[in-house]
């Protein structure tokens, strides 16, 4: 643990939170303004990790030389389970769960790819995600496609789910929920039972125009818990609700292109009130993150070249891959990828304004996720990519308020 001591740094998160709270106007993506130290001074909070509790999970453990995704969530029983995935693009979902973040059991497959059609191709998986429902069941959920058919059969693509009743112990059968090409779900529960998965919305431009690349963030609700679904999607034209898009420009073809995917919820007031975290792939190339908050839990669907909501803030960022939470006491956390590195911003209870970015981990990669593991504690996790072998890394992080 010295070496690792001496390598990762005790780094602090300065961020708005605080200012805005006392009313303080505080601009995206700039440091909170300082203040004098004394007894009245309003405490600024700040993340620190704790590098005693830093672990990186190898490759031999993981059954790939290639682990990317990964997601933590913790469980009603105190321990927490993992999901990831075995490439980059898709093939096999494995589980792995631990009771104290540093010893992991020995990793499950959840999804795993098999052949369909007759073995001409393969149905393979991706991007899973999950949630821990009120009733404690465990929901995962992960896109699906043909590995060979992916644009051009969608009958072949969609979202599929999978349910524990017993703390991830044991899981029943596989679930479609949707049919269409899509990727990177994101499972919430509001404070109403109903459950929604997110997701990134390619399949109507692909179907309706023939046009890749062109995204937007789609919903799907469940009012019993994910046994049933609104809209239950089966066929052309692969249209779930949209909630968010953005346009970036029209092609010589005359047809209009969006963005908006990865996206990942959080609830932050009582009655319908959401913000969504998402990245927009603009037209020059660049990624950056975008913000989406409806009142109203996202009343109305917007039409396939409608940009929207309304109330949305683009392009704040440089940044890939977004993930939200919120401690207890109101700051709401911001983590993403940026130049490699998962960089992590601390932010309001509206989760509108965020501080100054922070790399905590310390390996390359992409694709990573944070969950609360207590009152004033976050896991966060994300791939090192390695050319002698992905490793997952895992670190907890301790609110401090000084």
């Amino acid at each position: 643990m010295t070496s690792l001591e001496h390598r990762i740094a005790r780094r602090r998160l300065l961020a708005g939170s605080a200012a805005v709270a006392a009313g303080g106007a505080l601009a995206v993506g700039k440091p909170a303004p300082s203040r004098a130290v004394g007894p009245s001074a309003r405490r600024t909070p700040s993340l620190e990790l704790d590098s005693r509790n830093y672990v990186e999970l190898d490759a031999d453990f993981l059954n790939t030389q290639t682990a990317h995704y990964p997601r933590i969530k913790k469980l009603p029983d105190g321990r927490y389970i993992l999901f990831y995935q075995t490439t980059q693009h898709s093939w096999n979902v494995y589980w792995t769960t631990s009771s104290d973040l540093r010893h992991w059991e020995k990793p499950q497959l959840l999804f795993e790819t098999r052949k369909i059609l007759d073995g001409a191709d393969d149905l393979c998986f991706a991007t899973a995600d999950g949630c821990v429902l009120d009733n404690g069941d465990i929901l995962a959920v992960c896109s699906f496609r043909a590995n060979l058919r992916f644009s051009s059969h969608m009958e072949l693509d969609g979202l599929v789910l999978r349910r524990s009743t017993d703390n991830g112990r044991s899981w029943g059968p596989e679930q479609q929920i949707y049919i269409g090409a899509n990727w990177e779900p994101f499972v919430h529960q509001t404070d109403t039972g109903e459950v929604q998965v997110y997701f990134t919305h390619s399949a109507p431009k692909v179907a309706v125009e023939n046009t890749k690349g062109s995204t937007g963030v789609a919903i799907i609700r469940s009012r019993d818990r994910g046994r049933t679904w609104t809209p239950d999607v089966r066929d052309y034209p692969y249209a779930a609700d949209r909630v968010a898009q953005q346009y970036t420009r029209t092609t010589d073809a005359g047809v209009k292109m969006f963005t908006d995917q990865m996206p990942s919820a959080l609830q932050i007031r009582p009655g319908g009130h959401i913000a969504l975290a998402m990245e927009s792939h603009l037209a020059d190339g660049n990624y950056m993150i975008s913000l989406a908050h409806t009142s109203r839990n996202w009343p109305d669907k917007l039409a396939m070249d409608e940009n929207g909501p309304a109330d949305r803030q683009d392009n704040l960022f440089l940044g890939a891959g977004p993930y939200l939470a919120r401690f207890p006491s109101g700051e709401s956390v911001l983590a993403y990828n940026q130049a490699s590195r998962q960089r992590i911003r601390l932010g309001d209870r509206e989760a509108r304004e965020f501080g100054d970015p922070e790399a905590f981990l310390p390996g390359n990669g992409f694709w990573g996720s944070i969950e609360l593991a207590g009152p004033r504690q976050l896991v966060t996790t994300m791939a090192n990519v390695r050319s002698d072998g992905n490793k997952i890394m895992i670190g907890v992080l301790d609110l401090v308020k000084r």
